[in-house]
């Protein structure tokens, strides 16, 4: 990705730079080594067709259900190392990741609960909030206890488990078939309709984005599934 450094524009600007990994470098810290003392691993990503490398189990779920919405283009670990102005110094953060989606690029920084995180978290917090949009970014602290609430993780770890194998062009086809000629839901695929690699097939489907459910709800036998686009394509 090479370098990137932003200069502030507006005197009181508290950015004094946004710096990407070097090339060829995938982040801006190490986050597995084995001198770290807390659990600390590696993920396969579809979506980024590599490992990425996490530091808690909420970093994890953060993965993979960002991995499992097609909404999100990208995410990244570490992305980059931030130099901002903070009371006082000058201070650098590690956000924990980069989410790009359609319309926003989002750093992502993460914690356990409300308890993780002291003042000074939630003065930095709303520091970078408030100044980063200006450069282009949102920047949002995300509870873990909020990743593992409802049934997000749950259909992210079904779409995952099932979704990672690619379609055959004539698969493809045989779906977007039984699609035209009405109503699908997650028990008739459960029940066979596609045939044995039915479940894979709908799985990979909707990672990809061509079929979708509504996420906040759990995938039960009567959740309706539908072809996010046109059917006559």
């Amino acid at each position: 990705m090479g370098v990137g450094l932003v200069r502030p524009t507006i005197n009181d600007d508290p950015i004094l730079a946004i710096r990407f990994p070097e090339d060829g470098q995938c982040r801006a810290r190490t986050v597995v080594s084995r001198s770290r003392v807390r659990p600390t691993g590696k993920y396969p990503s579809w979506k980024m067709e590599r490992m990425l490398q996490w530091e808690s189990p909420h970093e994890l779920n953060a993965f993979r259900i960002l991995d499992a919405d097609p909404a999100v283009l990208s995410f990244q670990e570490q992305p980059v190392e931030l130099k901002f102005a903070f009371r006082g110094e000058n201070r650098r953060h590690y956000p924990d990741l980069l989410v790009h989606t359609g319309a926003a690029r989002e750093f992502w920084e993460i914690k356990a609960d409300h308890a993780a995180v002291d003042d000074e978290t939630a003065e930095r917090t709303r520091l970078l909030s408030a100044a980063l949009p200006r450069h282009g970014y949102t920047y949002r602290l995300v509870l873990g206890v909020c990743l593992a609430k409802g049934p997000r993780l749950a259909n992210a770890l079904t779409l995952l488990r099932y979704g990672r194998e690619g379609l055959t062009a004539v698969e493809r086809e045989r779906v977007r078939m039984l699609f035209c000629n009405g109503r699908v839901t997650w028990g008739d695929v459960l029940r066979g309709v596609l045939g044995e690699r039915g479940r894979r097939q709908i799985c990979r489907l909707v990672l990809e984005g061509t079929i979708g459910f509504d996420m906040k709800h759990a995938l039960m036998d009567d959740t309706p599934l539908r072809w996010a686009l046109s059917v006559s394509q």
